[in-house]
């Protein structure tokens, strides 16, 4: 079995750019998306031999898709964790309306987003 096969982290981020296949995409520098990671304006990973990858969920129409920073600046409320951040945006909720934490951001509703990511940071730091 490979490595990939057996880390369920694959499955639950999917897809992830590269510093440079990110910067290209966003038509940005390297430097530049590295700071956006750092300022949370881009959900960046660690990899353990010090990779940094983004998950290509995080963009809408070529974009960071819209209430990002103020997603992951709530959820580092309650858990400085961008493995769990990313979990908890685009893992699969069974009988939830949408299925998907980050497609209430590619739907524009901000509002209920905030509303999950504040009540799970604040589960999160108790």
């Amino acid at each position: 079995m490979t490595e990939e096969a057996s880390n369920p982290w694959a499955a639950i981020v999917g897809r992830c750019f590269t510093v440079a296949s990110m910067a290209c995409t966003l038509g940005m520098t390297e430097a530049a998306v590295v700071e956006a990671g750092h300022s949370l304006r881009l959900l960046m990973l660690y990899t353990a031999d010090d990779v940094l990858l983004f998950p290509s969920f995080e963009l809408h129409h070529g974009q960071a898709v819209d209430g990002l920073t103020e997603i992951l600046r709530i959820l580092q409320t309650g858990a400085n964790a961008p493995w769990t951040w990313a979990q908890w945006l685009n893992t699969e909720l069974p009988g939830e309306d949408p299925p998907r934490n980050i497609t209430l951001l590619y739907e524009g509703r901000l509002n209920k987003a905030i509303r999950n990511a504040t009540h799970d940071a604040w589960a999160w730091k108790s």
